[in-house]
């Protein structure tokens, strides 16, 4: 991953060598919670599928989710499986799907867009490099920048006054 955008000096054209996209895309699972924590990521080489994710929710969210907890889920179709809603409410959270083409009610999609933005200002070139690059930008995200995902996609706990 790169910068989207370069710098010169005014008047001058800016120059930066991008290397192509060689080999498989790396695919960041995670989640976040409304008490400011990100859950434990997992990378995928390759684009998320069912199993993978199945996998992720089985051994990573469903254990840490507590009863009366809602888990909000966008459109993709890996999501959507009925292995993936038994698990979560087996553990007695509610699953929530939202409505295609609603990336503003999908709060962990700020909380990507900051790591995006760190992951490239690293410029990782190897996937051990891309990894370590991943995990420090997820630990930069912090529980103030968790709420304020969470209150932008308009989400706020129970205690909370409206």
């Amino acid at each position: 991953m790169t910068r989207l955008r370069a710098r010169a000096p005014k008047g001058k054209r800016a120059y930066v060598k991008v290397p192509r996209n060689r080999g498989k895309n790396t695919t960041l699972i995670a989640a976040i919670a409304l008490e400011g924590a990100m859950g434990r990521p997992m990378t995928v080489e390759g684009a998320t599928d069912p199993l993978a994710f199945e996998a992720y929710v089985e051994h990573s969210l469903a254990p840490s989710l507590r009863e009366g907890q809602v888990v909000v889920f966008d459109g993709l179709g890996a999501h959507r499986t009925e292995r993936v809603r038994e698990l979560i409410e087996g553990g007695g959270a509610d699953v929530v799907f939202l409505p295609s083409c609603s990336r503003d009610l999908n709060p962990i999609e700020k909380a990507f867009s900051k790591t995006k933005q760190l992951v490239r200002k690293t410029r990782a070139r190897t996937r051990e490099g891309l990894i370590d690059a991943i995990a420090r930008a997820l630990a930069a995200v912090t529980p103030e920048d968790v709420a304020g995902c969470f209150a932008h996609a308009g989400y706020r706990a129970q205690d909370q006054p409206l």
